[in-house]
């Protein structure tokens, strides 16, 4: 067994080697970058955002399918991810977000997952070069994804593809399509201690590269690199604090460096609930939000929320709500 988990790791090193060696040719004319689909940077799944989408190291669940996929190696045997969000208008265009992803443990082979999301803006204004106005019509983008994750020993690797498609216009009949590239991911844990009789790791760390060789509509998509770490505070219940960088490599005008921090208040009522409270931050030259939110699991069923308030270069000033409902055994 162990040899073969070994030659799978030498497989999957190789085609990552493969991929970054392509890569730079995509990324060879700045001239030719498009941020195509920058909802992709919004992440997925209310317990994430409530952290501010600082969850590089620590995402293990459906939703590693698009923060790091490497957490994919420590996910349950099964997982599923509902998730959608609201953005409350203040005069702005309706928009929405829905995600849904499963994954499903392939015993010591690593994990397998699949993934839709899809961006709605509802009765967009049109007008004609003149100035004149000619209607409404409704914008949606609709990514799908497959990842595979897997674990060794103390740390994991992972990587994900991805499709993409848009459609625009008055009639909904200018599509567009392309490929998402692929990411990367790494993943490690260390410091451990000893919890219920078990070996448990406090600190961990993860990094991942996004959007490797994707291009749309005649352009590519900007390479995103997170980079972050975690640190769990066991004192009866437990204590998250994390934190990630983001560079976003593409020449715009606004910054393309971020952070993000947050922390997480676990509280184990019993065996089989868990309550947790959150909040995060996210900032950059250009954008600054804040996060909130709160979580419930009963039974490997869980229910979370989270809200977004501040300045957001997608949204504009808002707030936006968060909803997921996941399960995983």
């Amino acid at each position: 067994m162990y040899i073969t988990k070994q030659r799978l790791l030498y497989g999957v090193i190789s085609v990552l080697f493969l991929i970054l060696a392509v890569t730079p040719v995509s990324f060879a004319q700045d001239e030719d970058y498009v941020n195509a689909m920058p909802h992709l940077r919004l992440g997925a799944g209310a317990r994430s955002i409530g952290l501010g989408g600082a969850v590089t190291a620590i995402t293990h669940d459906a939703t590693a399918t698009v923060w790091n996929p490497a957490g994919l190696g420590s996910a349950a045997d099964l997982s599923l991810n509902l998730s959608t969000q609201q953005i409350s208008d203040n005069g702005m265009l309706g928009q929405t977000k829905h995600f849904i992803a499963l994954t499903k443990a392939l015993g010591s082979y690593g994990a397998v997952g699949i993934a839709a999301t899809n961006f709605g803006v509802a009765d967009y204004p049109i007008y004609s070069a003149s100035g004149d106005y000619e209607g409404k019509a409704d914008y949606g983008a609709n990514t799908y994804s497959l990842s595979y994750g897997i674990g060794f020993r103390n740390f994991n690797i992972g990587l994900t593809g991805r499709m993409m498609n848009d459609s625009f216009g008055i009639e909904s009949d200018e599509d567009q399509s392309g490929f998402g590239g692929v990411d990367l991911g790494f993943m490690g844990h260390a410091l451990h201690i000893d919890v219920d009789e078990a070996q448990v790791p406090t600190f961990h760390y993860g990094i991942v590269a996004k959007h490797l060789g994707a291009s749309y509509d005649g352009g590519v998509v900007p390479m995103i690199v997170d980079v972050g770490v975690a640190y769990d505070l066991y004192m009866g219940n437990v204590v998250t604090f994390s934190a990630d960088i983001e560079q976003e490599f593409v020449n715009l005008d606004e910054s393309a460096f971020s952070m993000r921090a947050g922390v997480e208040y676990s509280i184990v009522t019993n065996k089989s609930t868990e309550f947790a409270i959150r909040a995060g931050v996210r900032a950059s030259r250009d954008v600054q939000d804040i996060f909130g939110g709160f979580g419930v699991n009963i039974a490997g069923l869980q229910v979370d929320y989270a809200i977004q308030d501040g300045l957001n270069a997608i949204h504009g000033v808002g707030i936006t709500h968060y909803l997921s409902l996941s399960y995983g055994y």
